[in-house]
């Protein structure tokens, strides 16, 4: 009996130890998480294009990698000056309709007591020092985010070009009566991650389109800008499309009030044909995510490890769901999963 307790405690030690190192390590194991889904994106798209032509899987990576940098550089050289000068039409329309609605709410007093509040803290003015005083930090930070873009760009053109490698290393680590098992929920955790990346694909050029395309057809000069941040903000289930409400209906009814209704009429219907049509197509070959579940996760990852661990929370999330599926449900329980 002692001795299973001293078992009991040496595991409660070793497992709440590997906790704190992850998370004094979390930056290191997010960006590793992160090269790996894009990697697993990038192979599954090599190895469909090996299957419908003569290539093989090597030239069709090199092909996909290829085609993917040039239809970036080609939409930043092509649009780069266009999307930065909408940017900054779009922050001063967006600032103008904040400022409409503080003179409206000045008007009845509604906003009088907030006033007193910014006085006593320093007013606008203390704020906007500490901006200013913040403005290396800023710096420091995007020349971190710029190495870390470049790094994850190395790490997953690395896995991408050879998987086998490191899953291999991965199965040595396991016991050999459990590789089998091991080898097969790393299959079901990669097809899932496929397919959902496919979703979240689909789902950002359904919205950035039709957003896009619908600002212009009502004559809004943003209607690029509001695009492409639709579409990049898609890409975070539940919580990005709502975010992307935001901009898009404030600009809308800085327009003017019809136009407003209509931008969020039209925005509406557009979200309820992607979140009840397409991404139950995709999910029938992913994991059917809980919307409470993930919109947990989303804000306990947030406020733990920040906007990184806001936007890698549904995969994260896919990859913990699949692991338990396969490994306790169907091994230690016995009972089938879907």
């Amino acid at each position: 009996m002692e001795s299973q307790r001293r078992i009991r405690t040496d595991t409660i030690l070793l497992t709440a130890g590997l906790l704190l190192l992850g998370y004094f390590i979390a930056d290191v194991l997010l960006l590793v998480f992160a090269a790996v889904l894009l990697a697993v994106g990038l192979d599954g798209l090599a190895r469909a294009m090996a299957r419908r032509s003569p290539l093989s899987r090597g030239w069709a990576l090199v092909g996909a990698t290829a085609g993917i940098a040039a239809i970036i550089i080609g939409t930043l050289g092509l649009t780069a000056t266009r999307f930065v000068q909408q940017f900054r039409e779009l922050s001063e329309t967006v600032t103008g309709f904040v400022e409409q609605i503080h003179a409206w709410l000045s008007e009845y007093g509604a906003i009088t007591m907030l006033e007193e509040m910014d006085d006593e803290n320093g007013g606008l003015s203390g704020a906007a020092g500490d901006l200013a005083g913040q403005a290396m930090t800023w710096g420091m930070t995007a020349i971190g985010a710029v190495t870390s873009l470049i790094i994850l760009v190395v790490l997953t053109l690395f896995i991408a070009a050879n998987p086998a490698l490191y899953r291999g290393g991965t199965l040595r680590l396991v016991p050999p009566a459990k590789r089998a098992l091991v080898d097969d929920t790393l299959s079901a955790i990669a097809n899932a991650l496929r397919w959902w990346f496919l979703g979240q694909l689909a789902s950002m050029a359904l919205l950035g389109v039709s957003v896009g395309f619908g600002l212009f057809m009502l004559g809004i000069d943003v209607w690029f800008a509001l695009g492409v941040l639709t579409a990049l903000l898609t890409f975070i289930p539940f919580l990005g499309p709502l975010i992307a409400t935001i901009p898009i209906v404030a600009v809308g009814f800085a327009e003017g009030m019809q136009t407003g209704l209509i931008v969020l009429i039209g925005y509406i219907v557009i979200q309820n044909v992607e979140g009840n049509v397409l991404v139950p197509m995709i999910q029938q070959k992913a994991v059917d995510l809980a919307p409470a579940l993930l919109i947990a996760l989303q804000v306990l990852l947030s406020l733990i490890f920040g906007i990184v661990g806001l936007i890698l929370a549904a995969p994260l999330t896919i990859v913990a769901m699949v692991a338990v599926q396969k490994l306790w449900v169907e091994h230690t329980l016995g009972e089938p999963t879907t």
